[in-house]
């Protein structure tokens, strides 16, 4: 975490301002030097089994009740990566190999995927003021043997190139 939001060079005039590691190490404050007191619901399965008017249900209600970090997890089951749409995230259950469709039109089920929900949940939440914790992968796909340290490598590439310009998203 540390290391992801000391490296974090995007500027943001949003309501979700960059954080960054305070001077003496001991918190998190925003771009402008405010102490950030993270308070965090956790949606673990938030991007799986809500579809955009529940997570808008969601998202404003948290805001309403203070919240400003949102805990979800990218993908919880390699095996089972699927969203409430029935969009698979990855090719063949292939953490390297995530699956992307040309366009992003929710009108159309062939252009819009499960990262293109992921993109609109994560714009979404960042238009209330809310960041997102993301976990990249759950940690029993690693223990299980699914994961290797190479195959979880790319894919952590390409989520971080994915996101680097979100100011919402924090790394755990």
């Amino acid at each position: 975490l540390l290391l992801c939001l000391s490296c974090n060079t995007v500027t943001n005039t949003g309501l979700c301002p960059n954080l960054r590691i305070s001077e003496n190490k001991r918190f998190l404050v925003t771009e402008n030097g405010e102490p950030f007191f993270w308070l965090g619901d956790t949606g673990w399965l938030l991007f799986t089994k809500l579809n955009r008017e529940e997570a808008e249900e969601y998202f404003e209600d948290r805001r309403q009740k203070g919240f400003n970090v949102i805990q979800v997890m990218v993908l919880q089951n390699v095996k089972k990566a699927v969203n409430v749409y029935g969009d698979s995230a990855l090719i063949d259950q292939d953490i390297e190999r995530p699956f992307t469709t040309t366009g992003n039109s929710v009108d159309d089920p062939e252009q819009y995927d499960y990262w293109d929900h992921l993109d609109y949940l994560i714009n979404l939440a960042q238009k209330k003021g809310l960041y997102m914790a993301l976990v990249p992968l759950w940690g029993s796909n690693v223990s299980s043997g699914c994961i290797t340290r190479e195959k979880a490598g790319k894919y952590a590439a390409w989520l971080a190139g994915r996101y680097k310009d979100k100011s919402n998203i924090i790394w755990l």
